[in-house]
């Protein structure tokens, strides 16, 4: 049986990277993916990182490259190694161009969009096992992924996964959702002030991705624009843990560096005894609004 990763947070799931280069003779632009689970039991979710080979480690003089040598090599007998992250401990990425779960079917980007990847870049592959029912360990699985490119775009953006339930593992009292609870909601803000950063005082928010586990009942996603009144950018009624979209606007919502975006997550904890925790694991829960964001 294959050592399971994530401990206290991640129980009874294994992580598994796997890496392709992307080549070609320039840069391109990815807009658009289709994941094919080998077997849809077993896959909790892919997302697929860029990653540059040459560039240093996270935390390490190492590069990329050897990082993942070193990851690699300490399991010559499966493809692939264990990443407990997005791409593994101590391999830094550049983004996150591609997030799949259960339900998405083909993800076509908005037209006239793309996410730029080097033809150096790797693409890094995280597949994340769901190993809770025991009679799925020890089973294969050699799941598909297509990926469409485009020479040029008009407008580049790019992708984040905040959630700020997760986000308090690291902060040294993670956030606990009561047991026994119809409806245990949780609420987070994120800040669009980052946006000069990238050389843009505005920007379009073209795309949410709300992601929870098997105790979601309801997702609201709002923007709020310097102190003003909320507005609607997406909202889940039924939770299903088994539809699961990166939904893209056809008229895509406008931001500027005091723009908020708050979202509120509802669980339903009855039949656990114990709080419940954030974490990775599918018997854990996170409140996840991935977005996709297209500078101005």
């Amino acid at each position: 049986m294959p050592e399971i990763q994530g401990g206290q947070y991640a129980m009874f799931d294994e992580y598994r990277c796997f890496y392709f280069e992307v080549g070609g003779a320039a840069d391109r632009f990815i807009t658009g993916f289709d994941v094919h689970p080998g077997n849809a039991p077993l896959i909790h979710h892919v997302v697929v990182s860029a990653v540059d080979p040459e560039a240093a480690g996270d935390g390490t003089p190492m590069k990329n490259k050897d990082v993942i040598a070193a990851l690699d090599g300490a399991s010559p007998d499966r493809d692939g190694w264990p990443c407990f992250g997005l791409a593994g401990d101590g391999v830094s990425v550049n983004g996150v161009p591609i997030t799949w779960a259960p339900g998405m079917g083909v993800a076509e980007f908005p037209p006239d969009t793309g996410y730029r990847v080097k033809p150096t870049d790797w693409l890094v592959a995280q597949v994340h096992y769901n190993l809770s029912d025991a009679a799925l360990i020890g089973q294969s699985d050699a799941t598909t992924l297509k990926v469409r490119y485009a020479d040029s775009v008009k407008r580049e953006g790019y992708f984040d996964l905040p959630d700020r339930f997760l986000d308090t593992l690291f902060e040294g009292n993670p956030a606990q959702l009561p047991p026994g609870e119809a409806s245990a909601p949780f609420t987070w803000e994120y800040s669009f002030s980052y946006l000069p950063l990238l050389g843009a005082q505005a920007a379009d928010l073209y795309g949410v991705f709300p992601h929870m586990h098997q105790r979601g009942r309801t997702m609201l996603v709002e923007l709020i624009e310097d102190g003003g009144a909320p507005q609607c950018a997406a909202e889940v009624e039924r939770w299903d843990f088994g539809w699961q979209l990166y939904y893209f606007y056809e008229q895509p919502f406008a931001l500027t560096p005091k723009t908020k975006m708050r979202v509120t997550c509802n669980f339903d904890t009855q039949g656990a005894t114990e709080p419940v925790t954030p974490g990775w694991g599918t018997q854990n829960e996170m409140c996840l609004a991935g977005i996709f964001v297209v500078p101005k």
